[in-house]
């Protein structure tokens, strides 16, 4: 066999060898297992729906309660007022009776008996009879009304105490559904985002065996042109990820229904410090700080029924604040 038959016959044997190894690259595997990856990540994405409509179904809840802890609020202060005015009238009474008795003891008239027995005439008698009547009878409706008053108060009070308990259960309640709604939202966002990494380090790692695959292919054929030289480079773009502490534009709606928020404590204007915002936890977890553009600090203590996505409301004092801010798209800046 002459020299030039042998050499073709090498080069033919190198380009069989470098394309059996690209068949037989680590590609393949690579790319399995990014299928499973995908096919894992569908099937968090499926869970995450699931649970996403049961935080609905939760931040649905939390509206009502918190509906339902400022109408009580409301009910236990109109009862107090009127507690306070029943045992007003209850003290006017009782003074009355006492006045009245101490001005008979005053004139010598210690008792009712002493009155009649104190007759000078048969006229004055009936008179006097008559007056005894008109007054014991008056002492009675008097008496009859303090206990009735009496009983009044107590169970107003009982009323109150029930309701306030009642309205501590729903804070209570309100302030576990928030804390699970806090945890599961954070299993959600790790699940998705190891899922999501996983996915793009198989993507990167695939796209270098492919390049790789293409070096080796024009290195073979290079070898069959004689070509010594072999110059490939290939580079991988890396997918950036957002910073948690990047500024992002949102929806931002004034309200002024001043009360008790989500969270249970009650709503808060201060430019000079936090105030109150109302936010969907999915996007802005619950107690992080934020700074908004042309509104100031504040904390997300609140939920709406409305407030899904990227949507916030922030709190006013007066209804004409709340107008005049409107809706308006803000800067928000998460600061911790």
């Amino acid at each position: 066999m002459n020299k030039k038959a042998l050499s073709i016959v090498m080069v033919l044997a190198l380009m069989f060898t470098l394309n059996t190894s690209v068949l037989a690259s680590p590609a393949d595997s690579t790319s399995d297992e990014l299928k499973r990856t995908q096919d894992n990540k569908k099937a968090i994405e499926v869970k995450v729906t699931s649970l996403d409509n049961e935080i609905n179904g939760v931040l649905k809840k939390i509206d009502n309660n918190k509906k339902d802890m400022n109408k009580l609020a409301n009910e236990m202060k109109n009862s107090e007022i009127q507690l306070k005015t029943t045992e007003s009238a209850l003290n006017n009474q009782q003074d009355l009776l006492k006045k009245r008795v101490r001005a008979m003891y005053m004139n010598g008239k210690s008792s009712y008996l002493q009155l009649v027995l104190s007759s000078t005439s048969f006229s004055d008698l009936l008179s006097n009879v008559n007056t005894v009547t008109s007054v014991m009878d008056f002492d009675n409706n008097i008496l009859n009304n303090v206990e009735k008053e009496k009983k009044n108060i107590l169970a107003q009070k009982q009323i109150l105490s029930y309701a306030n308990k009642k309205l501590e259960d729903l804070k209570t309640s309100n302030e576990a559904t928030l804390s699970k709604l806090s945890s599961d939202i954070k299993q959600e966002k790790t699940l998705l985002a190891s899922a999501t990494e996983k996915e793009k380090q198989l993507i990167d790692k695939q796209r270098a065996e492919e390049a790789a695959a293409k070096a080796r292919q024009e290195a073979a054929a290079k070898a069959a042109n004689a070509s010594k030289s072999s110059n490939s480079s290939t580079s991988i773009a890396l997918l950036g990820t957002l910073s948690p502490k990047s500024s992002n534009i949102m929806i931002a709606t004034g309200y002024s229904i001043d009360g008790y928020t989500s969270s249970g404590g009650k709503t808060v204007r201060n430019p000079g410090g936090y105030s109150t915002i109302a936010v969907d936890p999915r996007v802005i977890p619950m107690g992080t700080k934020v700074y908004i553009e042309g509104y100031g600090y504040a904390v997300a203590t609140d939920t709406g029924g409305a407030i899904i996505g990227n949507r916030i409301d922030l709190f006013f004092p007066t209804e004409a604040e709340a107008n005049a801010w409107g809706i308006r798209s803000v800067k928000v800046t998460i600061i911790g």
